[in-house]
């Protein structure tokens, strides 16, 4: 998913025999993930986590269970989660599904106010980079988006060289469907009515169109599981790359419990490259109180970057075919990643890596 680097080889682990005794959800020591195993982010170089495990492992539960938790462990952090499948509801949840009928919305134009890295034209550039990756759009639909997005910003008066203007309301894609069709009218180009056709369903869901949700629930779900992949990804990128820019601007704080939590629960959906927004997150979230919680079905997914990155690693059960390549990224015995069960995981610490029962998100709720 991101760019792949070389990755300093973690100490052995020291694993402690699994327990099999109940015990109670929660202590101070931190968020119970199973019997005497607790995860504490304020003992952590970071809050980071990375999750892997394959269909009924149960990944979705461990997610769940572990944000479930957040809410009463973490009460002034906020809890984000974006939700490509639509089966990570929690109690407690402010819920905002995104599809045709919505009347919400997510506004990938939304301008970074940051003046040292924001600005209409950075944004424009940033929008069209997902664009270009999301709907394959070619060379030429790309420099022809690009100037229909500078064009858009500029007929809301919103200009580079004036940051004071950037707070403006910002255009959004039925601006750029108005822009492409008044360009196709007045010069009768071929190249807009082929990428008035690339975003066509762009136009036609209406999700970049609308007003956005507000971001100001300490639990906030984005459920786009009925959106097609292409917009999902568009979606979730720009959410996320919102979530960080806002993090930028409020500066680097001093404590070591997360301003925000971001959960994602499929990395395969998300864009790769350099200046993906999972990246920088992973990269400079720390500092700025933003701590990815970024799960997957497979390990090639995730990056040597990622894993080396985020301070905890929840291994489930993986299919047979990826237990030898998830063992030696992960650093555990491979056959005690081949003889997990569901919701039996494998947890690392930084260099602590102990086996554990789960406590599911639905055990949880009834305790």
């Amino acid at each position: 998913m991101f760019s792949r680097s070389y990755e300093k080889p973690l100490p052995p682990a020291t694993v402690v025999p699994l327990q099999r005794k109940a015990a109670p959800v929660a202590e101070a020591a931190g968020i119970l993930l199973g019997q005497g195993v607790y995860w504490n982010p304020e003992r952590l170089p970071n809050g980071h986590i990375v999750v892997i495990g394959a269909s009924g492992s149960g990944k979705t539960q461990t997610i769940k269970g572990i944000f479930y938790a957040l809410l009463s462990m973490y009460m002034e952090s906020q809890k984000i989660l974006i939700d490509f499948h639509g089966d990570q509801d929690i109690e407690g949840e402010v819920c905002y599904p995104l599809h045709m009928a919505s009347p919400w919305g997510i506004n990938p134009l939304s301008v970074n106010l940051d003046p040292e890295g924001g600005g209409p034209n950075l944004q424009a550039i940033q929008a069209v980079s997902v664009l270009k990756k999301s709907l394959q759009l070619g060379s030429v639909q790309e420099g022809m988006l690009l100037g229909v997005l500078q064009a858009c910003y500029r007929q809301k008066g919103i200009v580079n060289e004036d940051a004071a203007t950037w707070n403006r309301e910002a255009p959004n894609f039925g601006d750029v469907e108005q822009e492409l069709q008044h360009r196709d009218e007045q010069e009768d180009c071929k190249e807009s009515r082929r990428l008035r056709l690339k975003l066509a369903a762009t136009f036609q869901y209406g999700v970049f169109s609308r007003p956005q949700f507000p971001l100001d629930a300490a639990l906030i779900r984005v459920d786009l599981s009925k959106l097609p992949p292409a917009l999902q990804s568009i979606a979730a990128e720009s959410l996320a790359k919102q979530v960080m820019d806002r993090h930028r601007l409020l500066g680097e704080m001093n404590g070591k419990v997360p301003r925000t939590f971001l959960g994602i629960d499929e990395a395969k959906e998300m864009p790769n490259g350099k200046g993906a927004a999972c990246d920088r997150i992973i990269a400079d979230g720390r500092k700025y109180g933003l701590a990815l919680c970024l799960a997957s079905q497979s390990e090639r997914h995730l990056s040597l970057d990622v894993i080396g990155n985020s301070s905890t690693k929840i291994v489930l059960p993986v299919d047979q075919t990826e237990v030898t390549r998830v063992a030696k990224k992960f650093r555990f015995a491979e056959a005690k990643v081949a003889a997990l069960q569901p919701l039996q995981a494998l947890v690392r610490f930084g260099t602590d890596a102990r086996p554990v029962e789960i406590v599911p998100y639905y055990a949880r709720v009834q305790s």
